[in-house]
């Protein structure tokens, strides 16, 4: 897939540029932690491209979802202050009407940058609205699209906007496309391992894959799942009954499941044990996967030659009780196979390990590196793409 990219953009200097990032990281009384920064510091290539290019730049993006509403917990101003640290800018938050915005616009000096009010504040963000497309547009000579976490979403700043201004890829969004296709390329040697909490989420994942992948190994309560809907009994560990029939559909061989699991009374015990899939006590519930499991996941990975990690493989908010993800992700950072990881809680997990750099590529998107290597459709990227 080849995108327009906002390097083929002539004559940068002065043009103003709807720059539509994914700035979604948590923030707590209005803090970032470091670990949780990531996806904004991918965002400064592209901000500090068309500075350096002389654009007037205005940031669109959105944090959390407050339904239409103005919610104090959930402005921008905590990732204005952020950016401006990291790209070494002064970035004002701007938060008047999109309709007052006009002549503001106008008058920003070459390089200069703005971020918009949280756009979801604005209820017809989540309908692709025309109309604040339009409003939108009237703030921009050209529209770039550098949300890959976001891409899979129809809405307005996403999709109705490229309706009303030339409209061209970012570079993490690039770099995402093209990594993530090198994936869908790989005819030998993949494995993919994931985990998480819902099946349905990742049906078509593994209905795709259990074709091209030489294994998948599971790991969270998606593993759960099929081990009830295979037979096992896992005393209270928690799972999706509703989606039992879902995991029975999915018989391959190539999916690998734990022999073993590190068990608790609680997810917030602050001990464990390790017991094998069939024989969990019956007050007991299955928070990580077990030491047996990383040596025979470990074996597999080491003989891969692209992994793809997506999900946490225990209950990671609680670090007293996953020794053994650390351990498999700690082995996963040292193979010699291409390592591919992405989604939220995936990659807060190699951040606090430290191990975040230790692999190849860290999508930005969770739900939307699914989506993409399902092969969905997805009209965003229609409309960034190359026409011949």
């Amino acid at each position: 897939m080849k995108l327009k990219s906002v390097r083929q953009i002539k004559g940068l200097k002065n043009k103003r540029v709807l720059l539509r990032l994914d700035l979604n990281v948590p923030v707590n009384k209005n803090q970032i932690k470091s670990t949780d920064a990531w996806r904004l510091d991918r965002a400064v290539e592209t901000i500090n491209y068309l500075a350096n290019k002389g654009a007037k730049i205005i940031i669109v993006s959105h944090l959390g979802r407050p339904a239409g509403k103005k919610v104090k917990a959930l402005t921008l101003k905590p990732i204005a202050e952020y950016l401006s640290r990291v790209t070494g800018r002064s970035i004002d938050l701007w938060t008047d009407d999109v309709r007052s915005l006009a002549k503001p616009s106008q008058e920003l000096l070459a390089g200069q940058v703005v971020l918009l009010e949280n756009i979801r504040f604005d209820s017809r963000e989540k309908k692709n609205s025309k109309s604040l497309a339009k409003r939108l547009s009237l703030l921009a000579d050209i529209y770039v699209n550098d949300a890959f976490g976001n891409i899979h979403r129809q809405d307005t700043s996403m999709l109705a906007i490229t309706d009303f201004l030339p409209s061209y890829a970012g570079l993490c969004l690039e770099e995402e496309v093209k990594n993530l296709s090198k994936i869908l390329q790989t005819k030998k040697g993949l494995v993919l391992l994931l985990g998480g909490a819902k099946v349905v989420t990742k049906i078509k994942l593994l209905q795709k894959f259990v074709r091209s992948a030489d294994y998948i190994l599971l790991g969270g309560m998606l593993a759960n799942t099929f081990l009830v809907a295979r037979g096992y009994d896992l005393g209270h560990s928690l799972l999706n009954k509703d989606e039992l029939a879902l995991a029975k559909k999915i018989k391959s061989k190539k999916v690998i499941l734990p022999s073993d699991v590190a068990v608790a009374t609680s997810l917030q015990a602050k001990q464990y044990f390790i017991s094998d899939v069939d024989q969990i006590p019956a007050k007991m519930l299955a928070v990580d996967i077990g030491s047996k499991t990383v040596v025979e996941y470990g074996k597999i990975l080491n003989k891969a030659k692209v992994v793809v990690w997506n999900g946490p493989l225990g209950y990671f908010e609680n670090d007293k009780i996953i020794d053994n993800s650390v351990k498999l992700a700690q082995k996963l950072a040292k193979i010699k196979a291409k390592t591919v990881i992405g989604g939220g809680e995936t990659v807060a997990m190699a951040s606090r390990l430290g191990l975040r750099n230790k692999f190849d590529f860290v999508s930005t998107g969770g739900g939307a590196m699914i989506a993409f290597l399902e092969g969905q459709k997805m009209p965003v990227l229609e409309k960034l793409k190359y026409k011949i």
